[in-house]
């Protein structure tokens, strides 16, 4: 990226932190939103007795964690950014300047990936702590940090194009809100499901980024395996690039 990429980046980077800290209300959010999905999750899932399928709950938490928070944190954020500033008109007026477009979304998105970030590095390390779980194929949680928060913005960018109002961003995120964490295996491990629909669930978005953040506490997953499951979370990457690209909205319906 150039020399002026960046500074625009860096530019969008703080207007966005200085919009979000005018609403305190958005630390509340920030801070205890996942916390409290979190101990939820935790009461769900020793209800699976996770160990009579092998698997450690250590890893199976920081996995969930991280795709809870790629969803809520980052996606569903995200979404509503975007369709709030075009709404606002300040995506048409940036667009009239010298910013091109993926740096107008990537530098608005900046902020709230760098929160996320931030939430899934710091709950990672609290649950491994508690569950003393020390990470083992560190490169393979890297690489799924790094696929899920690239799916999670362009999925956000693919959402906003079917917003019309700030207010139907909850409905358009439904489906990826309730539906996507129950087949990519954030809240049910695929383990604990019927072999043939574990298979199949094996290639649903979010679900080869589950599979490398798991492997990063566990080993598991072979370099093979490993460049499989990146490989599935760039085709996904790609597919909801080209919506956004063909069908995302500068400026307001009319």
């Amino acid at each position: 990226m150039s020399g002026p990429a960046l500074r625009q980046m860096r530019t969008l980077f703080r207007v966005e932190w200085k919009l979000f800290h005018r609403i305190r209300s958005n630390y509340v959010f920030v801070l205890f939103i996942p916390v409290l999905l979190l101990f939820g999750m935790r009461f769900v899932q020793e209800q699976m007795n996770l160990s009579a399928n092998g698997l450690a709950a250590g890893p199976v938490m920081v996995a969930t964690a991280v795709g809870i928070l790629l969803i809520f944190s980052l996606y569903s954020s995200v979404t509503g950014l975007y369709v709030a500033r075009r709404e606002e008109l300040v995506l048409k007026r940036l667009r009239t300047g010298e910013v091109s477009d993926p740096v107008i979304l990537a530098g608005g998105a900046s902020m709230y990936v760098a929160i996320a970030v931030v939430q899934i590095v710091v709950v990672a390390a609290v649950v491994s702590v508690m569950f003393s779980a020390a990470p083992r194929q560190l490169p393979a949680a890297v690489a799924g940090l790094l696929t899920g928060v690239a799916l999670a913005t362009v999925m956000a960018a693919a959402t906003a194009a079917l917003c019309r109002t700030v207010e139907s961003v909850m409905v358009a995120t439904l489906p990826a809100i309730f539906v996507l964490p129950m087949i990519s295996g954030i809240y049910i491990p695929r383990e604990v499901l019927p072999d043939s629909l574990g298979d199949v669930l094996r290639f649903a978005p979010l679900a080869g980024t589950v599979d490398l953040i798991r492997s990063g506490w566990t080993g598991e997953l072979s370099v093979a395996a490993g460049l499989a499951r990146g490989v599935l979370e760039g085709v996904w990457v790609a597919l909801f690039g080209w919506i956004a690209v063909r069908r995302f909205r500068w400026e307001p319906r009319t």
